[in-house]
Parts: C-alpha cells; sequence; structure tokens
C-alpha cells in the first residue's frame, strides 16, 4: 500500500501554495492599505472667539478617550490644573475619527460654552445649566485640532483651535528606600 498517491501530493501541495499565495496577497494589501488611526487621546484647551455679551472666562478642555475610529469626549470647564475628568465627570461626546477628520456629538452644559448668539440672554445661559446639544467637527493636524462648535438648534457655529496639553506628572521622590 502505497501512502504517497500522485493525486493526493498534487491535491495538497495546490492546496498549500494556494494558502501561501493569498496569505502573502492579504498581507501585502494590508502593509500598503491599512493604516491605524492618529492617536488623539488626551486633554485639548479650546481657544475661539467669545460671542458677544459672553464673559471673558477660561476656554474650556476638551477630553478625548480614543479606541481605535471610536471617540468618548468631555467638554469640561477649566480645571485649575491639568488633570483627567474624575468618574463623576462621565463622557457625554460620542463620535467616530475618518481620515483626519473627528465628529463628535452629544450633550455639555450650557455654562461650559457661552451659548449666547441673541441679545439680553447672556445671564440665563450661564446660570442654567441644563445640557445643550453640541456637534464637534474638527480637522488633526499632529497635536492640534482646527474646526467648529455647533449648538444643536442655532444656525451659528462656533470656530475653535484646540492643543493637546500633556497632564502634569506627578514628581517621583529621587531617594527611593
Amino acid at each position: 500500500m502505497s501512502h504517497f498517491n500522485l493525486k493526493s501530493l498534487t491535491f495538497y501541495g495546490g492546496a498549500i501554495s494556494a494558502v501561501l499565495i493569498l496569505f502573502k496577497a492579504v498581507t501585502a494589501y494590508g502593509e500598503s492599505n491599512l493604516k491605524a488611526p492618529t492617536d488623539i487621546d488626551g486633554l485639548y484647551r479650546l481657544s475661539y472667539t467669545q460671542q458677544p455679551g459672553c464673559s471673558k472666562s477660561n476656554a474650556p478642555v476638551l477630553t478625548i478617550q480614543q479606541s481605535g475610529i471610536y471617540l468618548n469626549g468631555s467638554l469640561l470647564p477649566t480645571p485649575t490644573s491639568v488633570q483627567q475628568p474624575t468618574s463623576a465627570e462621565e463622557s457625554s461626546l460620542t463620535g467616530q475619527m475618518s481620515n483626519q477628520h473627528l465628529n463628535l456629538v452629544g450633550k455639555v452644559p450650557k455654562s461650559t460654552l457661552c451659548t449666547n448668539l441673541s441679545q439680553g440672554e447672556a445671564s440665563n445661559q450661564i446660570e442654567d445649566n441644563s445640557p445643550i446639544s453640541v456637534r464637534i467637527q474638527s480637522r488633526v493636524q499632529e497635536n492640534t485640532l482646527e474646526g467648529q462648535i455647533s449648538v444643536i438648534g442655532i444656525p451659528k457655529f462656533i470656530e475653535f483651535t484646540a492643543q493637546r496639553e500633556t497632564p502634569s506628572q506627578p514628581s517621583k521622590d529621587s531617594t527611593n528606600h
């Protein structure tokens, strides 16, 4: 009884060759066309032109958490020091990143952004901390975001730029015992 049948050897040789060729083609495609998204995870201090009637308060901070192309974020009032939000400050913005553009949608407190786009409402809007729906669209360039914030239901938008900030590291004691 012969264990090496010519038909079996031809079949298995062809199957192994086809798998190797397919593997090589998929690997070449992946290396040339599939790229990991840019890492934008972090804190960004927004700078934008204040709306008429708004107080000149410190600019809010956009916190972005990234998992691949999926993003979660928070738009928070300026903290006293650059730090990650606490667990009480849940992410209120969600979105995706595609081709160096990010798109976040969600709710933020009115006091975070001055949404006074009509005269005489500034004091009410600053005191009212109820959430407003916003859309943040931005282009990513290295450690800078450039884009606009739209308040849903208001035709005007706020143009902004934001620089990524590095969180302050706790100082390490140089004399370890």
